[in-house]
């Protein structure tokens, strides 16, 4: 995006931007329909996961990784990630922990 963004701006006026959230976890997944077939993917880590990307325009930040997916990614100096804290998710019993992550420059 950075790269184009000159592009960008000089052919919609907008540079455009994105917010995500990432959790880890299970996920079932199915074929439905006779026809016209579909897959479905459905398990809490779905909803937990659009909870955390709803988080991000709430703080201001472009992306929100659970604490379960940042074990994963401890020591990586490309990204650096700053503790948002216990925060309690709409619909979740528990609080579930929270990073923001940014690409180190």
């Amino acid at each position: 995006m950075e790269r184009k963004r000159d592009s960008f701006v000089t052919e919609y006026g907008v540079l455009p931007g994105f917010k995500a959230g990432l959790h880890l976890g299970s996920v079932s997944t199915g074929e439905v329909g006779n026809l016209k077939k579909q897959i479905v993917f459905t398990g809490d880590v779905l909803n937990t996961t659009a909870r955390i990307q709803a988080e991000c325009g709430q703080r201001g930040k472009d992306l929100i990784i659970s604490g379960l997916l940042y074990e994963r990614f401890v020591g990586l100096d490309d990204y650096a990630f700053e503790s948002l804290g216990e925060i309690p998710l709409k619909g979740k019993s528990e609080s579930v922990s929270l990073f923001a992550v940014e690409k180190v420059l």
